[in-house]
């Protein structure tokens, strides 16, 4: 079963890596303080909202970080790709959570199924060494 047919796992281990790359970038506190805020904010779970709408985790995070919400995305898709050998643009993902249509959506899900994929593969790599 590949990880788009199993959404939950997929988005289980998207939750992981962006919990450990937003707590290496601001601090576990920080991080913990991010989340905590987007969660409240939103109602939800950010990243199962993430998966159904991204625009309206961009909308939450502008409200409460202002500019700051750009620099917050850019660092964590930086760090993504450094974790998980990807390319995608910072500020191409930046503009599909701004857009929010259909297109942007099935491209935002198809990063996050890559992240997913990348990060299993790299962990049962390392497990196997």
């Amino acid at each position: 079963m590949s990880l788009l047919e199993n959404i939950p796992s997929t988005i289980e281990v998207f939750r992981r890596i962006c919990t450990k790359v937003l707590y290496s970038v601001l601090g576990e506190s920080a991080g913990a303080a991010v989340l905590f805020f987007l969660r409240s904010n939103l109602g939800c779970d950010p990243f199962d909202m993430f998966w159904e709408n991204p625009k309206a985790v961009y909308d939450v995070m502008e409200k409460i970080f202002g500019s700051g919400a750009i620099i917050l995305i850019e660092a964590l898709v930086t760090n993504i790709n450094s974790e998980c050998d990807l390319s995608m643009d910072p500020r191409h993902f930046l503009t599909l959570m701004q857009r929010g249509d259909m297109f942007s959506l099935e491209e935002m899900r198809s990063f996050i199924v890559k992240v997913a994929e990348s990060w299993i593969r790299r962990n049962s790599d390392e497990q196997l060494h």
